[in-house]
């Protein structure tokens, strides 16, 4: 029964250590069949042959995004982009393709949103106090 357990946290570890891969947005395969031509692939064309765009420029309605995002990461460490891909396509009042641009990794910078005050490791006080709190909790309905 010892090895059982030997081994099954000896699984865990291992597993718990790897990296793992992210992909959100268009696929490999999309990407490479990606055809737009100007002034005459519509937005509904696009719509039904690579899904609905990623998202839409709020402001500009006539701006419309496809996006592929690769990530891979380990366990308590940084994402880290493998590839990006956008394409920005404006569109004119009748729906059909005005301009479009395509940005690479290279075109993107790194955004630290939150600068971490201790980066030499966990804080494991705030780690088991977090537990302990959260054990806590009650559902009360």
């Amino acid at each position: 029964m010892y090895y059982l357990y030997f081994f099954l946290s000896i699984v865990f570890f291992f597993t718990s250590c790897s990296q793992n891969f992210q992909q959100n947005g268009l696929s490999n395969k999309k990407l490479n069949d990606f055809e737009i031509i100007i002034g005459e692939t519509s937005k509904q064309y696009l719509t039904e042959k690579y899904g609905p765009p990623i998202f839409e420029d709020i402001f500009n309605q006539n701006v419309m995004y496809y996006v592929s995002h690769d990530t891979s990461y380990k366990t308590l460490q940084k994402r880290k982009t493998d590839k990006l891909l956008v394409f920005e396509i404006k569109l004119n009042d009748k729906n059909i393709v005005q301009d479009y641009k395509k940005y690479t990794k290279k075109d993107s910078f790194d955004l630290n949103i939150a600068k971490s005050e201790e980066t030499s490791g966990i804080n494991f006080t705030i780690f088991w106090k977090d537990i302990i709190n959260a054990m806590r909790r009650r559902n009360i309905d």
